[in-house]
Order: structure tokens, then C-alpha cells, then sequence
């Protein structure tokens, strides 16, 4: 299988507790496990976490090259370059008042993989089990969610979303396209 053959998956945020830091580290390993690649973009204000982010790029980054890479800083250029390559993006907030990742993702193409809370469920509609609900909101599902803050939730949600992109690439093309229309006209403004 060629780089190309593979879904990307994206994260950038803020590494601390609140943006799932277990679960961005867990979801790295679940998406080589299933053939995906992984990006991640973004630092962390504690030095610990940081550390940790930094050992872990060293043994991905070399490893699993041209899977996975790290990228432990903060880009705002570089994150647009990721949202618009990217297949999917990973936020798995533990809360999450407004939440902007999910909206500038999805006006990018890339499709939401979040935990349910706060703004992430206002604005993501998971395909199998928020239909009625995007209906009345007047939207189409949009992503992937998932509830809890275990590993297994956040597989939940990363499965499905992988399954998706290997078994449906029409509906995933559609969906990322509806996305960035219904972004631009309406979700999140």
C-alpha cells in the first residue's frame, strides 16, 4: 500500500489535559494499527508534557517514518497546510466551551473526529447516530464523535471514521465537500 492509499489523520492544538493529551497518544498507536498515517502539530506549556510529546516524536518520527510525524511547535500557516491535506481531524477535548479546530477543519475538507462536548457536539454531527439530530438543526452528519474519556470511546469514533474512508470514498469526498459549504454558511457563526 502507497502513502497515498492511506487515510491522514491530523491533531493540532494545545497539548494539556484538556485537549485529551492520553487520548492523542493512544490514537497515534490505533491509527498505525488500522494503516493510517498521523500529524500532529502544536506545543505544550508544561515542560513535562512537552518532554513526553518529544519522546515520543523521537521514537515515531524515526520508526514509523512517513506514517506518523510530530511536529512539537506551534504553526499557524503550517496548520491550515495540515487541515487541507488531511483526510480527518482528531479532537478529543475533555471540554471544549466553543471549539474552533473542528470548524476550520471541516471549511478545509477535513472531516471531525470529536469527543462529545461543549461546542464539538454543538457543531459535529456523527454519521451514525446524529441524523435526526443534524435534521433538525438543519444540517447532514458531518463526522465522527464519540462520548467518555477512555481509549476505547475514542476507538469507537477512530474505527468507524477509518472504515468510512477505506469502505466509502464517495461518501467521504461528499461529506468533506458538504462540509466546507455548510461551514462557510452556517455551522459555527
Amino acid at each position: 500500500m502507497n502513502q497515498d492509499d492511506r487515510p491522514l489523520v491530523a491533531c493540532g492544538s494545545r497539548r494539556t489535559s484538556q485537549k485529551g493529551i492520553h487520548l492523542i497518544k493512544h490514537a497515534i498507536w490505533r491509527v498505525l494499527e488500522r494503516g493510517g498515517q498521523f500529524v500532529l502539530l502544536g506545543s505544550a506549556p508544561d515542560d513535562r508534557i512537552q518532554a513526553d510529546f518529544e519522546h515520543l516524536a523521537s521514537q515515531v518520527n524515526n520508526d514509523h517514518f512517513g506514517q506518523v510525524h510530530l511536529k512539537l511547535v506551534y504553526d499557524e500557516p503550517l496548520s491550515h497546510l495540515i487541515y487541507a491535506g488531511a483526510d480527518s481531524i482528531l479532537v478529543p477535548s475533555m471540554f471544549e466551551p466553543c471549539g474552533l479546530t473542528q470548524l476550520i477543519a471541516m471549511r478545509f475538507g477535513c472531516l471531525p473526529i470529536v469527543r462529545k462536548t461543549g461546542g464539538l457536539n454543538d457543531t459535529v454531527f456523527d454519521m451514525d447516530h446524529d441524523k435526526d439530530r443534524a435534521a433538525w438543526a438543519g444540517y447532514e452528519v458531518n463526522g465522527f464523535s464519540f462520548e467518555g474519556t477512555d481509549e476505547g470511546g475514542c476507538d469507537y469514533a477512530l474505527d468507524r471514521a477509518l472504515s468510512a474512508w477505506y469502505d466509502g470514498r464517495e461518501w467521504w469526498n461528499a461529506t468533506a465537500k458538504r462540509n466546507m459549504e455548510q461551514v462557510s454558511c452556517g455551522i459555527g457563526q
